[in-house]
């Protein structure tokens, strides 16, 4: 009987520590040099530009679960990126505006959020074979930082001194 009893109390635990979510999301706060890391581990071609966005539509709120499995996922929004890319040297080449398809990610209820026009930044976008780049900012961010002559210098070492991979 008290066997029965305590396999019954631990399973009544077991199904209400997996009921309740988790009140907080918890994350490493990311640096261009871990960022750089990761979009040049992917297997998807990703370059790093410094410029600025360029808001083209009004974007939906993302306030509240988002549960991908019913497909409920932040709906794609086409922004422009004025500016120019970063490389070994910093930021070179000509200015170009391009389009961009932004996605945020949402770890259930946090999401990240859309930029907003005029915001500067330097940011990684995924090139793809077709169509416009892609930027994905995940709830912990990582994906673009603040356009500081910091921020470009140290993804500029990163392709130069290789002290980011």
């Amino acid at each position: 009987m008290l066997r029965t009893l305590c396999a019954a109390a631990i399973a009544v635990l077991t199904t209400l520590s997996f009921a309740v979510p988790s009140s907080a999301l918890s994350c490493m706060p990311p640096s261009p040099e871990s960022s750089f890391a990761r979009y040049h581990a992917a297997p998807e071609l990703y370059q790093v530009w410094s410029g600025r966005w360029i808001q083209t539509q009004p974007t939906p709120n993302l306030g509240g679960y988002v549960d991908p499995l019913s497909e409920a996922a932040p709906i794609p929004v086409l922004f422009y990126f004025r500016g120019r890319r970063v490389g070994p040297q910093g930021a070179f080449g000509r200015l170009r505006t391009f389009p961009v398809k932004v996605t945020p990610q949402c770890a259930g209820p946090w999401c990240a959020s859309y930029p907003e026009g005029g915001d500067k930044a330097v940011a990684f976008f995924e090139r793809p074979d077709h169509g416009p780049r892609r930027f994905e900012e995940g709830p912990c961010g990582g994906a673009s930082f603040p356009r500081t002559t910091g921020n470009i210098q140290r993804v500029a070492a990163c392709f130069t001194a290789g002290m980011c991979s």
